[in-house]
Order: structure tokens, then C-alpha cells, then sequence
């Protein structure tokens, strides 16, 4: 559902009337406001969401909720530190001040989005998988997935890496289907339509956007995508339906070998390897330069590391999955499983 103009201006009266109110505030203080009212004032003095419908901010709503909640060693549910490095808390004072000229806030169970059950079938399998498990001191890896898969990882160094395409098919769980071959960012028009105009020029083309904000999509060519996470979370393995974790404990030996096996088999290929960077559709227009290391936010609970492989040229043909073989991995990485 669209924002028609004459509701875009009715909120935004009282978007501005709330700007006056923290701007009084502030000046009373000396200048000074609690951190979340400094952000509601931020969000008042620029309400980029206010043009974005209905469907598309609860799913905002949503991903930003799963960002800002944990799951603890313990399998206990919690909510992430308010700091200046929580993002997610930030994002979510703007959709509380965003919500509250709409009604408020909307019910997660009737948002188009898979919501995971951690304590179906006895709790979170990561307690069986990690039970009594003591992380490592220094910086390691984590794989996620089927034992099934893992052991010849482990015992003979045998892995499948698959073209990013292959993540976009509908049968994988939520945690893992993504377009990973291109990129969104949503670009806000509520100014440019208060003001009574529905298109805009960008870089020669005219987009029209009408009653909603520019959807505005990168699409680049297909790829090969390894993915890997930074620490041990207690989301992932239910999310990825994985029972079991392979730990590496030498990721530059590992990500080392990864590389150079993969080369020596196609060496006209550029290797990308390094944690993920992930961006706001809304606000993060410059926010990476390298789309094939790069997620929407919506994903960030899941701190990925990936190795990828970019072509030098487009490929002439579909991408089928790459069988590697980098040597067994008994003396620096181990396998738990449920």
C-alpha cells in the first residue's frame, strides 16, 4: 500500500511539531537530551521513512528487531547492549518515532517474514553442539552445517563452493536465500512528492516513482561464494538447520589454501575474502565498494565471513558448484556436532 501525499503531510505535521518539541527541550538543557531522545530528534529533522509503505517498513521493523536481539550461551533471549556501536537500537528509536504517526507498532507474526522457533524440539541445538565447548582465545572461524558435509571437510580437506545464483533458490530455509546477485537501496521521494513531482534523473535515466520511494537495484554478474562466521552464535546453527560446526582455528591457513587451490584450477578469476560488510538500504548509499562483499542489514546477526571469487570477465556460461580439494584439516580445525 502507498502513502498518498495528503497522508505524507498530515504525519509530517506532527513529525515537525515533535522536532519543535525536542528542539525547545534541547535548548532548555543547554543544549542537551538523553541519547534516545537525541535520536528521535535526528529521526524528526529528517524522516527518510516517511514516504516508505506500509509492507516495506514492517519489514524493516522486523529485520531491525532480529538485529537487535540475541540468543545467549544459557538459551536465554536477549536484547543487544544499548552502545555507541548498536546500530540496531538507533534504527529502531526511528521506527518507534516513524510508527507512532501510523498507530503503532505492527505484529510481528503477520509480517511476511520466517520467524524461527530456537526452542522446538528440546531448544536451541546449539547447546547440544557446543555443550560444554571452550571458545578458542585467539581468532577462528566457524562452519555451520550437516555433519554429514563436514567430516570430509575435516578429515580430507573436500569442499563445494556455489555461484551466488544458487542462494536465490526458493527451496533453501530464510536464513539462507538471498539475491546475491544484486543489490538494493531505496532512495526517499516524500520532499520531491510533497512538492508535487513523481520522477527524478538519475545518471541520464528518468525513474518515476509516483506514490512510492525509488526501489533502485545493482545487478552484477554471478560469482563464487564461500560463507564462514567470525565467532560461535547460538542463532545459527536452527537457522541454517545445521548439526553439527567445524572450527577452524588457523583461518589465514585455511582462507591461504581456500585461495590458492581454487586459483590453481581457475586462475582467471579475482579472489575477494574478509567479513562482510553490511549496509541500511535507506541510508547506506556509499557505505561499501565491492557489492559481492556486501548484505543488506537484515542479515548482520549472522556476522559472516566469506571468501568469494569475482570474474575478470562475464562468464559465457551458467555457474555450476566447484568441487576443492585443500587438504585435510585435522592439525588446525575440529568438529562438534549434536
Amino acid at each position: 500500500m502507498t502513502v498518498s501525499v495528503d497522508l505524507m503531510r498530515a504525519r509530517l505535521r506532527i513529525h515537525e511539531e515533535r522536532h519543535t518539541e525536542f528542539e525547545n527541550r534541547a535548548k532548555a538543557n543547554g543544549g542537551s537530551l538523553p541519547r534516545s531522545d537525541w535520536w528521535r530528534f535526528e529521526y524528526v529533522a529528517n524522516p527518510y521513512l516517511l514516504g516508505c509503505p506500509d509492507d516495506r517498513l514492517a519489514i524493516r521493523f522486523h529485520d531491525v528487531f532480529t538485529n537487535q536481539t540475541e540468543l545467549s550461551r544459557e538459551a536465554l533471549i536477549g536484547i543487544l547492549p544499548v552502545d555507541d556501536g548498536n546500530h540496531f537500537i538507533r534504527k529502531f528509536t526511528h521506527l518507534l518515532e516513524e510508527y507512532a504517526v501510523r498507530g503503532g507498532l505492527p505484529n510481528l507474526n503477520d509480517i511476511p517474514r520466517t520467524n524461527v522457533d530456537y526452542f522446538a524440539d528440546g531448544g536451541p541445538i546449539a547447546k547440544r553442539i557446543f555443550a560444554d565447548y571452550v571458545e578458542p582465545p585467539r581468532p577462528f572461524l566457524v562452519k555451520y552445517g550437516s555433519r554429514q558435509f563436514l567430516e570430509p571437510m575435516l578429515r580430507k580437506g573436500e569442499i563445494r563452493i556455489c555461484p551466488a545464483s544458487y542462494y536465490s533458490d526458493t527451496s533453501h530455509n530464510a536464513a539462507i536465500q538471498d539475491d546475491e546477485v544484486s543489490r538494493v537501496f531505496c532512495i526517499p521521494t516524500w520532499r520531491e512528492r510533497l512538492a508535487g513531482k513523481n520522477y527524478t534523473d538519475i545518471q541520464g535515466h528518468r525513474i518515476e516513482y509516483k506514490h512510492d520511494d525509488i526501489v533502485l537495484p545493482v545487478v552484477f554478474d554471478d560469482y563464487y561464494l564461500y560463507s564462514l562466521c567470525d565467532h560461535i552464535y547460538y542463532r545459527m546453527p536452527t537457522d541454517f538447520g545445521a548439526d553439527a560446526a567445524l572450527i577452524i582455528h588457523d583461518p589465514v591457513r585455511f582462507t591461504q589454501r581456500f585461495i590458492s587451490t581454487f586459483l590453481a584450477a581457475y586462475p582467471d578469476w579475482e579472489p575477494l575474502e574478509g567479513p562482510v560488510t553490511y549496509y541500511d538500504p535507506y541510508l547506506d548509499y556509499t557505505g561499501f565498494r565491492v557489492p559481492e562483499m556486501a548484505k543488506p542489514f537484515g542479515y548482520s546477526y549472522q556476522r559472516e565471513v566469506r571468501i568469494a571469487f569475482k570474474p575478470r570477465r562475464r562468464p559465457a556460461k551458467k555457474l555450476e558448484p566447484v568441487f576443492l580439494n585443500i587438504g585435510q584439516m585435522d592439525d588446525y580445525a575440529e568438529l562438534l556436532w549434536a
